[in-house]
């Protein structure tokens, strides 16, 4: 068993490390944290104790195989002197973030790089995990460390050509569904005599319930759609609506998304040019 580190434990690399845990990917001592501020460390070894928070990058790389680096592409500039000294060949050397380009991460002293874009539903050890393997993996090795993921997550492999693409549906698409949900529980307080808690109950039990219908394979999406839409019934008079409103509204997010994207790997690329 390898030593994993987690180099940052917020929101993302926070969720990771819990799941690994929980999912028994990694005993607790072998798994190492590292986060600058120190309160954070302490805030997560409150929960696991066995857990080792390092002092330093250079503690945490020293300690481990396995680097999961779990910041957003702004903290990467910090980090990079400190991965430049102290990372070797031996280490795998995993990111979360999408911009940052493998081909950069490879000029790292690290002989394999690869992406693992989360989705906060990894919190239930079954949802996907976008994979993009660097260049200088064997088949064999893929396989082995996919083998490890799938001890906590779907790892799905794919291309930098649909990664933005995927992570808007995988990663944001919780947040995004989230929202529209959040909108109709808002409306129908608004509208109606229900109450906002009580709506809010209902649609979670929907949401729980609809997933379930997915999962076990019942209907596909269209499948879905097409059984509760009964013609002349109440449910086409709320479609043309939303078939009204929602036009063009997801084709400008993927385009917002993808220049955020574009944005963010040109001022990545920036930071390797200056190492």
């Amino acid at each position: 068993m390898d030593n994993i580190g987690l180099i940052g434990t917020g929101n993302m690399g926070g969720m990771l490390a819990e799941v690994m845990l929980e999912q028994n990917s990694v005993p607790p001592e072998r798994l190492y944290i590292y986060n600058r501020t120190v309160e954070r460390n302490k805030n997560f070894q409150a929960s696991h104790p066995l857990v080792h928070a390092a002092g330093s990058i250079k503690e945490l790389l020293a300690a481990t195989d396995i680097i999961f680096i779990c910041v957003r592409p702004k903290q990467y500039g910090p980090l990079l002197h400190e991965l430049q000294k102290y990372l070797t060949m031996e280490h795998i050397v995993a990111t979360i973030t999408s911009p940052v380009l493998l081909e950069d991460l490879e000029r790292l002293p690290a002989r394999r790089v690869v992406r693992t874009v989360p989705t906060i539903a990894n919190k239930t050890g079954t949802a996907p995990l976008l994979l993009t393997f660097g260049s200088h993996w064997t088949e064999k090795e893929k396989v082995v460390f996919r083998e490890w993921l799938g001890t906590f997550s779907d790892p799905v492999p794919l291309t930098d050509k649909t990664l933005r693409v995927s992570s808007d549906i995988v990663s944001c698409g919780p947040a995004f569904m989230s929202y529209l949900l959040q909108c109709f529980i808002e409306a129908a307080a608004d509208e109606t005599d229900i109450e906002y808690g009580e709506a809010e109950k209902l649609a979670e039990k929907m949401m729980m319930a609809y997933g379930r219908l997915l999962s076990e394979k019942h209907y596909s999406l269209p499948e879905l759609c097409q059984k509760v839409n009964v013609p002349g019934g109440v449910t086409g008079e709320g479609l043309e609506v939303l078939s009204r409103f929602s036009a063009g509204m997801f084709e400008e997010l993927i385009g917002r998304t993808h220049q955020k994207y574009e944005d963010d790997k040109e001022e990545m690329a920036s930071l390797f040019v200056e190492e």
